[in-house]
């Protein structure tokens, strides 16, 4: 293969990466902010609301393990995305027409089996693409974050003409969109039986991911994350009925992700300095402050201002956990622990999320406080193990 040739195929495979991130955030980027919305529009309750909004969370702890492992047995990633793609888009084709409470429970649990391994399988890919092709994940992974921005934006302002079952339908669009982009990617080294089951069996002999210290900083990160379940569940609703204009609304979540895309271009540079433990105490702590204030910021301007604070709540704790992850972790189990990472976060915003709901009813104002009071709970346990923490990691010497 001549060099040009080579040239094409690797920007071929940048492009192909890159649109299977764009799909599947732009589905993603809808459903997010704006499921809430459709299910209030079909006179569900707060509480029923933060329990259907809280299912793809609590599915995914054992939904995304299994599904993976699935997938990585029969060496076939690639046609596993196909498919769980497909079945995910014909799922919320369901969800559109549904309107009864017990319904939309049982199908969302369904969709939310199947929606879990998306994302993973597609870093795997990605991962795998940059170690054997030398690509750059960050480049690919931007536009992910991109058509999230476009999503979220063109939701607001659909919003403000038509109505929100409508969305449920451009979310079956970006789902079928990834099904057949991932079909058109080229195979890798790992989709092989015999490759795949090879490194099942040495991760699992090693015992790596079995690491105390591990899951103390999952522990911790999954908490602080998973206090941004109020935002998800209630967030446009709580914007929504202070006057906050529909396109206004979409414009607030696009603020929250360039936030976060600048921390991301930008933490490399201070995280040498501060360390991971470092960002994912600081993420915490921007997390306590981000919904102490939250409430409080009923106009578009200043809910403008907290949004920004998403850069740092979730910005430098997933960059944190992850630099973390890849200094104790081999690269041969990255992507499981990355996958433990998943199992954490959807735990606890599983159940903070179903706890938002209970509060919000009550009082709006206190579900975010409760929120603090989990990202509260992500910097203690980190403050307690801090400095076997860094002995573990190597920030500091042992002894």
């Amino acid at each position: 293969m001549t060099v040009n040739n080579q040239q094409r195929t690797k920007l071929g495979l940048i492009i192909g990466i890159s649109s299977l991130f764009a799909a599947y955030f732009f589905a993603f980027g809808l459903f997010l902010p704006y499921f809430p919305v459709y299910l209030k529009d079909l006179a569900f309750t707060p509480v029923q609301i933060a329990l259907i909004v809280a299912i793809p969370n609590i599915v995914r702890i054992v939904a995304t393990p299994v599904m993976t492992g699935i997938s990585d047995r029969a060496g076939r990633r690639r046609l596993s995305i196909s498919i769980f793609a497909i079945v995910c888009a014909v799922a919320f084709g369901v969800i559109a027409n549904v309107n009864t409470y017990a319904l939309m429970v049982a199908v969302v649990v369904v969709m939310s089996i199947f929606l879990a391994p998306l994302q993973p399988l597609s870093d795997a890919y990605a991962y795998e693409a940059v170690k054997s092709r030398g690509l750059d994940y960050g480049v690919m992974r931007s536009w992910g974050s991109a058509a999230f921005i476009a999503a979220t934006m063109f939701g607001g302002w659909y919003l403000g003409l038509f109505e929100s079952v409508q969305l449920v339908y451009f979310m079956v669009v970006g789902l079928v969109v990834m099904a057949v982009l991932s079909l058109q990617l080229p195979g890798m080294p790992s989709e092989h039986r015999k490759a795949a089951q090879g490194a099942a069996d040495e991760g699992h002999a090693k015992g790596e991911l079995k690491r105390f210290e591990l899951h103390i900083v999952l522990f911790a990160g999954g908490l602080t994350l998973g206090s941004m379940a109020g935002l998800f569940s209630f967030g446009s609703i709580f914007w929504l009925s202070h006057g906050i204009s529909d396109t206004n609304v979409g414009l607030l979540w696009s603020a929250g992700v360039l936030a976060e895309i600048s921390v991301f271009l930008l933490g490399g540079r201070l995280l040498g300095r501060i360390g991971p433990l470092g960002f994912m105490l600081i993420g915490a702590i921007g997390g306590i402050l981000r919904w102490i204030v939250f409430p409080h910021a009923d106009t578009f301007g200043s809910a403008l201002v907290v949004q920004l604070m998403h850069g740092v709540n979730f910005g430098m704790t997933h960059l944190g956990m992850m630099a973390f992850l890849a200094e104790v972790v081999s690269g041969k189990r990255l992507g499981t622990a990355q996958g433990l990472s998943q199992t954490y976060i959807g735990l606890f915003t599983g159940v903070a999320g179903i706890t938002a709901g209970w509060i919000y009813e009550v009082n709006p104002t206190y579900a975010f406080y409760a929120m603090a009071v989990v990202a509260a709970g992500g910097s203690i346990v980190l403050g307690l193990f801090w400095a076997r923490l860094r002995r573990f990691s190597g920030e500091v010497p042992a002894g």
